[in-house]
């Protein structure tokens, strides 16, 4: 169950060994998730060794005015980051030991994108734009990864009655397991938009979130694994629940169903400020274990909840998604967090943009799924805020994951 936040928040600013292990000794082994992130900033590229047990950055890439809030890194050496203050895509090219990012291509697109991913043979790049509620297609098979326009889709239909609806805000661009389809939710909305890549993108179907829920970052599950998920779930920002949709491939459709809506809060330890909370980000890992980051929630600390998708006899036999625990994110506003890339998925990275911590790396249970609440490692807000905005309220980092 929930942890209080007064032991959450004692918790999240230590990165001494917790004093209960719910890891086995494989998991334990920091050579298993040791390697390198990508780390965004307002302002800022870093880059950091993560040893399994500590943070050292190793190059820091100065961008005063930029935001780059998504980053996407192609192997072996090429990043594309977003400017979401801008219409400007960048590549960068990862240089020398430290990895230090160097400028290789800028290219305008549209304004205010904040997520990107490949289609399955990363030929070609979507950019969600919040900005202006479209998204980009870019070429970037071309051998040195520079970016060519592709199309521009804007997303149509209603859109819902909250101030931050004004207008459609594409969130995030997903391909799901099957490598044809990608998802994207729009904020503005309250739907998502599902974009079939083998039909030059169109918007093949518009599914219906829920009016005033403001959909934000999703992921796709699988209960019986192979490479087509049985479920889709999102985070709404707007109302902070976590929307469960059952999944049906046809020939040429994905078909959605709605089974569940429930709080990202689980039923534990409700926000101080429900009135401002707003949840962030989502992940899925193997296993059918879901995770989302609640900010903005009046509390000491922000959190990670950490949900189940497991058979329900209550209903069935159905899949349903179970609040299993919460723990702190060990600092304020984790807009964005990530698995690490080992095969038991170990460690999970959160970058808070504001609190005490800015990075922190929490262990993972591979069979269990949980958390343990102590971070193994992690780095002070202030010593990863670009200098000129220092003193400046919420300029921590805005992602984290592990290349």
């Amino acid at each position: 169950m929930y942890k209080s936040f007064t032991t959450l928040m004692a918790l999240g600013m230590a990165a001494a060994a917790p004093s209960r292990s719910i890891m086995s000794s494989r998991q334990c082994d920091p050579a298993s998730t040791s390697g390198k992130l990508l780390i965004g900033t307002p302002g800022q590229i870093l880059t950091a060794d993560f040893s399994g047990t500590s943070f050292t950055v190793t190059s820091t890439l100065s961008q005063p005015g930029t935001a780059p809030s998504w980053l996407l890194y192609k192997d072996p050496s090429a990043v594309y980051a977003v400017n979401e203050n801008a219409a400007d895509l960048n590549l960068f090219t990862l240089d020398g030991a430290g990895g230090n990012p160097t400028l290789a291509n800028t290219v305008q697109g549209t304004t205010g994108v904040v997520s990107l991913a490949f289609n399955a043979n990363q030929t070609q790049l979507v950019g969600a734009s919040y900005g202006t509620g479209s998204f980009d297609v870019w070429d970037v098979d071309a051998a040195d990864g520079k970016l060519t326009l592709h199309t521009n889709v804007a997303l149509t239909g209603p859109t819902g009655p909250k101030p931050a609806q004004d207008q459609h805000r594409a969130h995030q661009a997903l391909l799901d397991p099957s490598g044809r389809y990608f998802v994207i939710p729009d904020l503005g909305g309250d739907s998502l938009a599902v974009v079939d890549s083998s039909s030059d993108y169109a918007v093949v179907s518009t599914v219906d979130v829920g009016t005033g829920s403001g959909p934000r970052h999703g992921g796709f599950v699988s209960v019986n694994g192979g490479s087509q998920a049985s479920h889709y779930v999102v985070a709404t920002e707007l109302s902070s629940e976590l929307v469960l949709f059952e999944l049906t491939y046809g020939d040429d459709a994905l078909a959605f169903k709605q089974t569940q809506r429930l709080s990202t809060y689980g039923a534990a330890y409700p926000p101080a400020t429900p009135s401002t909370a707003a949840a962030g980000e989502l992940a899925v890992s193997s296993g059918g274990h879901v995770y989302v980051s609640n900010r903005l929630s009046g509390n000491a600390t922000d959190s990670i909840a950490h949900f189940v998708l497991e058979a329900d006899a209550s209903q069935g036999g159905a899949s349903q998604l179970r609040f299993a625990d919460t723990v702190s994110s060990g600092g304020l506003l984790p807009r964005m967090f990530s698995l690490s890339t080992d095969a038991d998925q170990g460690h999970v990275f959160v970058a808070n943009q504001g609190g005490e911590l800015g990075v922190a790396a929490f262990r993972r249970d591979a069979a269990t799924g949980a958390l343990d609440p102590a971070p193994v490692a992690s780095l002070p807000l202030a010593d990863l805020v670009a200098p000129e905005l220092a003193g400046q309220a919420n300029m921590g980092p805005q992602f984290i994951q592990q290349i």
